[in-house]
């Protein structure tokens, strides 16, 4: 039998794969993937998608958190604070909101079985879900979704799902995909955003530039004035890291912040603004000409190492 062909739109917020992305698949019904990086959550939190049933998750390369909810905005605001080890959030919905509560705590339980099974699943998972109470007529339906929904995330890179000893079927696929994006050079991947972070430490490193263990990154490319970064309050304890790529100027620009040279703005001290939504991560938005913190005002143009053409 030949395999059915289908149709996979893929709308990229920010214009590149370093933003919100929205996914929908023509084998799919009406399910719709939602996917952003961390720094990008705030966006995320304002798309339709936020609104209905689904199941939400929080993922590192090897580790994930799943939960479900009949608000994905409110409950992806409250729980994502204090936890720091995250590097992305995933929505799995509808575009018609046409999952309910039995559906949800379904999809929840299957896919914590599964990271659990594949030692992927965050030690907060300590409860396994709901119980499932679908007749098995709506399993047969929900199996397809998370189905497809699994597709979909090995096609943008998200892994823990998976069986790295798997060398058949889809899994298979998506490896040839990343085959693909394997086949991009440095200069390519930095400019697309196509595993951006990863690329550009790694860029440096082959280059000589020393980083600190704290290190974050932003990219900055068409549409944007300035450098958007949420990273974590403690960083200004420790000597710090940033990677900022200007994608327009093919530059990547790397600061090295002193442990305690910057302060948390409070009543009596001047200093970095913290977002009101996250109070343990710091509203950065540094401009791409000045590299003054639009935010806070502070300067960080006196902590540039280097700039480095790609």
């Amino acid at each position: 039998m030949n395999a059915q062909a289908k149709t996979i739109n893929l709308l990229l917020y920010d214009g590149n794969l370093n933003g919100v992305i929205s996914i929908e698949d023509s084998s799919w019904n009406s399910g719709e993937l939602y996917s952003a990086p961390r720094e990008s959550v705030s966006d995320l939190l304002k798309t339709d998608a936020c609104n209905k049933f689904g199941v939400y998750l929080l993922l590192s390369k090897d580790m994930v958190y799943v939960g479900q909810s009949s608000d994905l905005a409110k409950r992806l605001s409250q729980h994502i604070i204090g936890k720091d080890w995250w590097e992305s959030a995933v929505i799995l919905t509808t575009k018609d909101d046409g999952l309910n509560h039995s559906d949800i705590d379904y999809l929840e339980y299957v896919l914590i079985e599964k990271a659990f099974a594949l030692k992927k699943l965050d030690c907060d998972n300590k409860k396994k879900g709901n119980p499932p109470k679908v007749d098995k007529f709506r399993k047969v339906v929900l199996e397809q979704y998370l189905d497809e929904a699994l597709f979909l995330m090995q096609l943008i890179g998200i892994d823990v799902f998976t069986d790295s000893k798997s060398k058949h079927g889809r899994s298979s696929i998506v490896s040839e995909k990343k085959l693909l994006i394997d086949t991009l050079d440095v200069s390519q991947k930095l400019s697309a955003g196509v595993r951006a972070k990863k690329e550009a430490i790694s860029f440096l490193k082959s280059n000589g530039i020393s980083l600190e263990k704290s290190v974050n990154y932003s990219i900055f490319h068409a549409g944007k004035k300035a450098f958007w970064l949420n990273p974590n309050v403690s960083c200004v304890e420790k000597d710090w890291s940033l990677i900022l790529n200007n994608t327009d100027k093919n530059e990547l620009i790397i600061l090295h912040i002193p442990k305690n040279s910057l302060s948390i703005a409070s009543d009596k001290i001047k200093g970095l603004k913290v977002r009101k939504d996250m109070p343990k991560r710091i509203d950065l938005r540094i401009a791409a000409d000045s590299m003054i913190d639009t935010v806070s005002k502070t300067d960080f143009s006196k902590f540039v190492q280097k700039r480095i053409k790609y």
